[in-house]
């Protein structure tokens, strides 16, 4: 494998399909919102191992074409890998490329779509703006993110679980809170038709997902070093996970944010 930078909270191709069995109504209703017809260019800004760009193609036909981009040539590799797994090689393309600076040329997509991408950015609003440039007049743009702040775990230690998400959410990503963000940045860019949803994410009963989905061994580990927790405030906070775990009582919700919105057609 390459060696290749990795931003904060980077996370592999695992962790992303497990994620994505988790938030599928959230994608369809992504797609949706991006209002694809048959014949249609429809980007896909960090696609990651293409999962949304091969299911968007059933809805592009034939004739359509869907273009995932991923600054990760890895993850680039293995979405086009899949691509001619499943025989969509005509319609279904990726390429490496920076979500800030996209390879493209302006006005060459009827829609542009990112998942879960700008909690990576540090500067989102270029992101977004990159999106709108390369979108046609009339495009939609949909975009799906996270709200790390809203991250609640059941825990008897409230105390320790507000410091964890909070360093969670400001720490181990570049832009933890970027769901909430996105109804100002798509007002900012002056995008039209705003439309801005709000999902939660609930994981109940199962307490290793839980604990994989929201990277509590990282977290733990980092909040250690950093300070934030001790030695026995850890294994307090432990102890009261695994006890939930042991009755089946485990359970943590998170916000997705969906925002929709229409590039002017003047």
């Amino acid at each position: 494998m390459r060696d290749v930078p990795r931003t904060p909270g980077y996370v592999d191709t695992s962790y992303l399909q497990a994620a994505a069995d988790l938030v599928q109504p959230i994608k369809k209703r992504s797609y949706e919102l991006l209002r694809i017809a048959p014949n249609q260019s429809v980007l896909d800004v960090g696609c990651g191992p293409g999962i949304d760009t091969l299911a968007m193609a059933g809805l592009v036909g034939p004739q359509g074409r869907v273009l995932g981009l991923d600054a990760d040539p890895e993850m680039v590799e293995i979405a086009q890998t899949r691509t001619e797994r499943a025989g969509l090689t005509e319609r279904v393309e990726h390429r490496q490329g920076d979500a800030a600076n996209l390879p493209l040329e302006s006005r060459t997509f009827d829609a542009c779509r990112s998942e879960r991408l700008f909690i990576h950015l540090g500067d989102p609003s270029r992101a977004l703006g990159e999106m709108r440039r390369v979108a046609r007049p009339g495009a939609w743009i949909v975009l799906v993110d996270s709200d790390w702040g809203s991250l609640s775990i059941d825990s008897p230690h409230v105390g320790i679980e507000r410091r964890l998400a909070r360093f969670r959410a400001e720490q181990l990503l570049s832009n933890g809170y970027s769901g909430r963000q996105l109804f100002r940045l798509f007002k900012e860019s002056g995008l039209t038709q705003i439309e801005v949803e709000a999902w939660p994410v609930v994981i109940a009963g199962d307490g290793q997902l839980l604990r994989y989905l929201t990277k509590l061994d990282e977290v733990e580990r980092k909040a250690l070093e950093a300070g934030v927790m001790t030695d026995a405030e850890v294994a307090t906070w432990r102890q009261g996970l695994e006890y939930a775990e042991r009755q089946g009582a485990a359970f943590c919700s998170m916000n997705l944010v969906l925002a929709a919105g229409r590039v002017p057609k003047t």
